[in-house]
């Protein structure tokens, strides 16, 4: 959900995009250039990676499962997908309040499938038995003080693909066309970081805002640390949105729903409806774990060496695990801070991957590849592991997307994840349903990655950054 430190950098911080590979030289990356320039000239090819293969193992029960349909339209692996996870009235109750998380940051493919997204909050609108609660599609693209109005987020810039959905260009749009639908049933809440704008707060008697949970205002203190010494030691400390609806219910994100001074009860819903997308050479993918920092304030930035403190010397949510575009002191943090959050503040009912697209080297330009995919799961590390494997690895080569590589950034940021307390991280500990809109079959496949129809474009800029980021060791 944070900027890469590649050329989409967030306007946020007031960053002047880059080249492709900003911590080489400018020497060294023509020398990369004059290569890859080579191998394309003459069809010379040497792949990273063999087949993409199950691990061998014998799970026994598995802990949990991933839940597919493909090959489908978008609503119809949606709605299929649903069904395999448990229905729609088993997984979401009458009177609930449910807070659905997208990824908006960014467009196209960087941003879930919109109709994948409608169609998910009709099957809650029309449950069987009926539906009494509120949906809320909630987020924090970190793009100001009024994100809805920004050209570099999901929310106002025109979808090329991804959309699916007739007169419906972008986030706005499909938000309005729902608010007509549902009326008060159906909010956006847009979550604002204290840096632009938004209000500090230490309870929802404070009204909307930030909770920072650094033990001062009666808040406990829940924070992690990387465990280094000296200039390397950082740590970071939990923050959660609380926000109100358009039907004025309270929401804690942490506690729950609040009203005339108390706690009521209401079964609060936390769903995760991420993408999945190439992210950058410190991250490699983003997807459920990533979208994390898209519930918490980054307020101070993405660089840890200017600004990126919150309070206290607290790090934010990117400047703890990163430094700035680059990886930090520490491989992992990133998972395993989003662990101690899902342990600590509020782990997600259900994660949801739209992956219609799925961006192998930007978020908003090709190429790309049409997975017709969506993806489903309580456990978010086994969901990631899975759709960056199956699905991005499997049709990029980038041994940055690959899970099982020690030293891509992908492995260490859901080992760590899934060591904190995050989820399975462990192949052979989950179960694979998928169904095949191709056959009209449910199949437990041995044969799990998806190789689609690739669409170059015609961004010589991102299609060199591809062939950069496979070919040659970054």
């Amino acid at each position: 959900m944070c900027t890469s430190d590649e050329s989409e950098r967030s306007v946020r911080y007031g960053a002047k995009a880059k080249e492709i590979l900003p911590d080489n030289s400018r020497r060294d990356f023509l020398k990369k250039i004059v290569l890859v320039s080579s191998m394309v000239t003459f069809g010379i090819r040497k792949d990273s990676f063999g087949s993409v293969k199950p691990k061998q193992g014998r799970p026994g029960d598995p802990s949990c499962t991933v839940f597919r349909s493909v090959n489908g339209k978008p609503d119809e692996n949606l709605i299929k997908v649903i069904e395999l996870a448990g229905r729609i009235e088993e997984i979401i109750g009458e009177y609930d309040v449910v807070v659905i998380k997208p990824n908006v940051q960014w467009w196209n493919q960087g941003a879930p499938n919109l109709l994948a997204l409608k169609t998910f909050i009709e099957l809650i609108m029309d449950r069987p038995g009926g539906f009494k609660g509120e949906v809320i599609v909630a987020e924090n693209c970190h793009r100001g003080r009024e994100p809805w109005k920004s050209r570099s987020s999901g929310w106002m810039p025109h979808f090329g693909w991804n959309s699916d959905i007739k007169g419906i260009k972008n986030m706005n749009e499909l938000c309005a066309e729902l608010k007509k639908k549902y009326g008060e049933r159906f909010s956006v809440c847009h979550w604002i970081d204290v840096d632009a704008g938004g209000m500090r707060v230490y309870g929802p008697q404070d009204g909307p805002g930030y909770v920072y949970c650094d033990g001062t205002g009666g808040v406990p203190l829940i924070s992690y640390s990387n465990g280094l010494k000296g200039d390397k030691r950082r740590e970071v400390i939990m923050t959660y949105p609380i926000f109100q609806s358009d039907k004025g219910t309270i929401i804690d994100f942490k506690n729950g729903v609040w009203n005339k001074g108390a706690y009521t009860g209401q079964p609060l819903r936390f769903i995760n409806f991420p993408a999945l997308n190439h992210h950058s050479t410190y991250c490699g993918a983003t997807s459920a774990i990533k979208n994390y920092l898209g519930i918490s304030d980054l307020s101070g930035g993405a660089d840890p060496n200017n600004g990126g403190r919150l309070t206290r010397g607290y790090y934010n949510f990117h400047s703890f695990p990163f430094d700035k575009w680059a990886p930090g002191p520490r491989p992992g943090m990133l998972g395993a801070e989003i662990a101690v959050f899902m342990n600590k503040v509020r782990k997600a009912d259900l994660n949801i991957t739209s992956a219609e697209w799925v961006g192998l080297a930007s978020r908003v330009r090709p190429p790309m590849v049409r997975t017709r995919a969506v993806l489903a799961s309580t456990d978010p590390v086994a969901l990631d592991y899975h759709a960056t494997k199956y699905l991005l690895y499997a049709n990029s080569g980038m041994s940055i997307h690959n899970p099982d590589d020690h030293t891509s950034p992908l492995h260490q940021y859901l080992k760590a994840c899934a060591v904190a307390g995050g989820g399975i991280f462990h192949e052979s500990c989950v179960a694979i349903k998928t169904f095949d809109f191709s056959t009209h079959s449910l199949s437990d496949n041995d044969d799990l990655a998806i190789k689609a129809d690739r669409h170059w474009g015609t961004d010589f800029r991102t299609i060199l950054k591809y062939f950069v980021l496979k070919y040659i060791k970054t």
